[in-house]
């Protein structure tokens, strides 16, 4: 009896994890390089119909995002910064001029789940992108450079 019980159990949550596991799978998204969206970067012309987010701080951003003006990122590591800006001309500069090391920094386009633009991407790192279809937001996992110290930094 006790046996039937635990195989029960373990069904059961082995039917939770792989609910929440297909749940998570079907919002996730990618990245698509694109050598259009990268020049657009470096040239400053963006799109005005995205809004803008630059990861970590002003003066040492790692990555630039614009998504369509419905979507959003609700990190606290991520800021949100206009387009017009000397500020984002600033952190697209930084961006570009010192790649995280053994890495050069690239264009991409945001995919959603359904393989749909949802925005554009500019960074020398790479991502995880999870969209939720319903809310509208977007989580960008990276590696943290900014937490490497000396001896900690796997690329060197």
């Amino acid at each position: 009896m006790t046996k039937n019980i635990t195989r029960v159990n373990l069904a059961a949550a082995a039917a939770v994890a792989i609910l929440i596991s297909a749940c998570s799978i079907a919002n996730l998204g990618r990245l698509r390089n694109s050598e259009e969206v990268g020049r657009g970067f470096a040239t400053l012309q963006v799109s005005p119909n995205y809004r803008y987010w630059y990861l970590y701080l002003e003066n040492s951003p790692y990555a630039v995002v614009g998504l369509n003006r419905e979507y959003r990122i609700e990190d606290i590591s991520w800021t949100e910064v206009e387009a017009s800006s000397e500020v984002f001309g600033k952190v697209v500069g930084l961006v570009e001029s010192f790649p995280v090391p053994g890495s050069r920094t690239y264009g991409a386009y945001i995919l959603d789940s359904k393989g749909e633009r949802i925005g554009v991407w500019y960074s020398s790192m790479g991502a995880g992108i999870t969209v939720d279809p319903n809310t509208k937001v977007v989580s960008i996992a990276t590696r943290m450079p900014w937490m490497d110290g000396p001896g900690n930094d796997s690329y060197d």
